[in-house]
């Protein structure tokens, strides 16, 4: 039997998807089925203001593409509709985004649901995606830290900003002081 030629325009699909998908840090699989036009389009927004890229694909070329790249995990959870979200910046950024989304959804049903991801490499199960949606981002974390560090120069500047003050205080009582 002889093997079926695969289309040149699948194969440019698979490479396109490769590329988008390669060197992230962080991939969300998402299931979103029964999501409307219209919060799909407020959902794209927000990934594009967080510099996160979101498309929907076919479950078997993005198999392929991420069975070129070495990643083999994800072949268990490409079943029914599948949405990617991939991040090359801030590994949470996905994972905040999709999850205070489908908390503002006002449904009874949950439309969108993680299937899995992978952050820095590794699989990441829907648990830990919850527990990671819920951390700061990057920048957050780095203010706090920045934030932490400049605390104890910011209270020995007015402290010693205060004790100047005091002896020109001082200095102005003597002067005033002989001048009586």
């Amino acid at each position: 039997m002889k093997q079926k030629e695969i289309n040149p325009v699948n194969i440019e699909k698979v490479n396109a998807i490769k590329e988008r998908i390669d060197g992230a840090k962080s991939l969300v699989l998402i299931d979103y089925k029964g999501i409307n036009v219209a919060d799909d389009t407020e959902l794209r927004k927000r990934f594009r203001e967080s510099n996160v890229d979101y498309f929907v694909c076919k479950n078997t070329f993005l198999k392929l593409a991420a069975h070129e790249l070495g990643i083999k995990e994800l072949d268990e959870h490409l079943l029914g509709p599948t949405s990617i979200a991939v991040s090359k910046e801030d590994e949470v950024v996905p994972l905040k985004v999709t999850s205070e989304f489908a908390e503002e959804m006002e449904t009874e049903e949950d439309i969108l649901e993680f299937k899995t991801a992978i952050v820095d490499e590794e699989v990441v199960d829907v648990d830990q995606i919850s527990k990671l949606a819920k951390l700061p981002s990057r920048d957050e974390l780095l203010a706090k830290f920045v934030g932490g560090i400049n605390a104890p120069i910011s209270g020995f500047v007015r402290n010693l900003n205060g004790i100047l003050q005091k002896f020109v205080l001082i200095l102005k009582a003597i002067q005033e002081n002989k001048e009586n």
